[in-house]
């Protein structure tokens, strides 16, 4: 069994007798020297004193009260002790709930009187100063936060900003913060053993979701077009965030008709999961990577893609990569070919304008993700499309995609380094159909029985390039935006695709839990702007990620002692064994009565 010294969460640490009332209870030594551990494994800060060194324009300020470390360790206490990520509580923290011994080790001063107001004011300063301070280091915006502002006012304060940060300085500040939020996960990553991490062979789903922003919304003119058309009043206190609209769900009969409309930011992330669906997951869904916080619905592609750089930079392996059908949406030149090229294997749905035939290529036809043969019968190119209108029965339905399958390209050569694969019809040299256009596939011994492709009268009279030639190279571009490696509606496709969207949804509501994380509480992160919010967050999934590493290796260890049995997927109904009846000799039936008949 493995030994930890310490849990990787901190609940309800004791508290000594001789302890004082702070508003938080008092955290042993033990604990923090594990947070300043976590910070460590983050190895952040000596690329933010570089950042601070490149940024530095004079000789610097004043010194600082305490350093960096100190205030990335009391979020970290924060999280793992389910306090809110305020200000406020990093200060408690800092200067109440740690002892004076820890308080030395980390460079933080003593702390005020319990009278001495402006010294707990000035305590809150230098706390929020310090985050500020990393804050400014890795801000790629411009607009102003903290104030509604007219529109004059406004524009004033956006204009002045661009003119003491260009664009390319906003785009390097970006970068910054990209690393850095990666990091905090990657730490957390890290505090799964060794041994667990090299089970999980890259499979990943991305999904966004929405994050509520601390502020009231924007004020535009009122008027009869579109919201968006309208000019803004008042602007928000965090212009950073926009609106999200959430349709409602027609599938709950219980659910408002009306749009749930929310002021804040979109949360791309980037979630572990299974290789094997058919077997227990060798890890637990974790946040491994995600994009800076960005206005909701925008670019869901290039956003899932910054994620996904991320990890494939810090050397994780890549295997299958799920997305919802925002993704397959997507421009296949922001999304589906940046992730090939990174080496995931994307699995998709579609909607129903995406059924059927989605493109072409030197005759063969992409049917919902894969190359078939230009004679395919429309019966089972609409096989889908007159599945989900209900047209056919889920029998029937299996029954087409079996057919259609006989019509498949076959892949003469796998997918070579530049993304180019040779493919040939199925009535090409080693043949598994018969086709006129092709003779000798008619006369093979390896075909007979085989199906005899009825050719279409158009790719009769005009046979293209497919047909005439014995193979096809398919360049990566061809069909990008719909491709994918497993065949759509087949029980893999369901099972990975199924599985993975399963581990992203169950993460998304892990950690938007009221009673631990929760992050869709505005009110336990208030600071505003986009980098104040992405930091946050990536510290509140960086917490997640830690309790969901605690409780999957508890029971490992439960299990492993045979303390816990691994029950198989449970039924509320009895299985087929209850009726199994009892060899000859061995006593009476102790199954159910068979059923009365007549």
């Amino acid at each position: 069994m493995r030994q930890f010294p310490l849990p990787l969460i901190f609940n309800e640490p004791e508290v000594p007798v001789d302890a004082p009332s702070p508003r938080g209870l008092v955290i042993p030594d033990a604990m923090v020297q594990k947070a300043v551990q976590l910070v460590d494994l983050m190895k952040v800060l000596e690329r933010v004193d570089a950042w601070r060194n490149e940024d530095r324009r004079g000789p610097g300020g004043r010194p600082e009260t305490f350093p960096m470390r100190a205030v990335l360790v009391a979020m970290v206490l924060c999280v793992t002790t389910g306090e809110p990520l305020l200000v406020t509580r990093m200060r408690d923290v800092l200067f109440l709930q740690i002892s004076s011994t820890m308080r030395v080790s980390l460079g933080v001063p003593d702390p005020p009187g319990p009278l001495d107001r402006r010294g707990r004011e000035a305590c809150y300063r230098n706390v929020r100063t310090r985050i500020h301070t990393l804050l400014d280091l890795v801000d790629p915006s411009v607009l102003p936060k903290n104030r509604r502002l007219d529109a004059d006012a406004f524009h004033i304060a956006v204009a002045l900003r661009r003119s003491i940060r260009s664009e390319a300085d906003c785009a390097m500040r970006g970068d910054r913060l990209v690393w850095l939020i990666n990091q905090i996960l990657e730490a957390s990553f890290r505090m799964l053993p060794r041994s667990f991490r090299r089970k999980w062979k890259g499979s990943v789903a991305v999904d966004a979701t929405v994050v509520k922003a601390f502020a009231r919304e924007e004020i535009r003119v009122e008027g009869k077009e579109k919201a968006s058309k309208r000019a803004v009043l008042i602007y928000s206190a965090d212009p950073d965030a926009a609106w999200y609209h959430r349709e409602p769900d027609r599938r709950n009969l219980d659910a408002s008709p009306k749009k749930d409309s929310v002021w804040g930011y979109e949360l791309s992330i980037v979630v572990t999961g299974t290789d094997d669906p058919e077997s227990l997951a060798a890890v637990p869904s974790l946040a491994i990577g995600m994009a800076p916080l960005h206005r909701p619905g925008t670019d869901p592609g290039p956003n899932a893609i910054v994620a996904l750089t991320s990890v494939h930079a810090r050397g994780h392996p890549r295997g299958w990569l799920a997305g919802d059908m925002a993704y397959t949406g997507a421009k296949a030149d922001n999304f589906q070919l940046p992730a090939l090229a990174l080496d995931y294997r994307v699995v998709l749905d579609y909607r129903k304008d995406q059924l059927g035939v989605q493109d072409s290529f030197g005759g063969l036809v992409l049917i919902e993700g894969a190359w078939y043969c230009p004679s395919t019968p429309d019966v089972l190119i609409n096989a889908t499309r007159d599945y989900r209108k209900r047209l056919i029965d889920e029998a029937t339905y299996d029954r087409l995609l079996q057919e259609r399958w006989l019509y498949l390209a076959g892949a003469r050569a796998g997918v070579d380094d530049e993304g180019h694969q040779r493919v040939s019809c199925p009535a090409a040299p080693y043949a598994t159909a018969r086709c006129d256009l092709k003779p000798a596939s008619l006369t093979l011994k390896s075909t007979q029985g085989k199906l005899r492709i009825p050719v279409r009268s158009d790719v009769r009279a005009n046979p293209p390039r497919v047909c005439t030639q014995q193979s096809l190279t398919i360049p990566p571009e061809a069909g990008a935006k719909f491709r994918q490696e497993l065949l759509f509606g087949s029980p893999k496709w369901h099972a990975v695709y199924h599985t993975l969207r399963n581990s992203i949804e169950g993460f998304n509501g892990y950690v938007k839990d009221g009673a631990h994380d929760a992050l869709g509480e505005a009110q336990r992160r208030r600071l505003r702007g986009v980098t104040a919010q992405s930091v946050l967050v990536a510290f509140l999934l960086f917490g997640a990620n830690l309790r969901k590493i605690s409780a999957f290796l508890a029971e490992e260890d439960a299990v492993a002692v045979g303390a816990v049995r691994r029950l198989p997927r449970r039924r509320r109904t009895r299985s087929i064994e209850a009726w199994k009846p009892e060899s000859p000799g061995t006593g009476t039936n102790s199954g159910p009565d068979p059923p009365r008949t007549g």
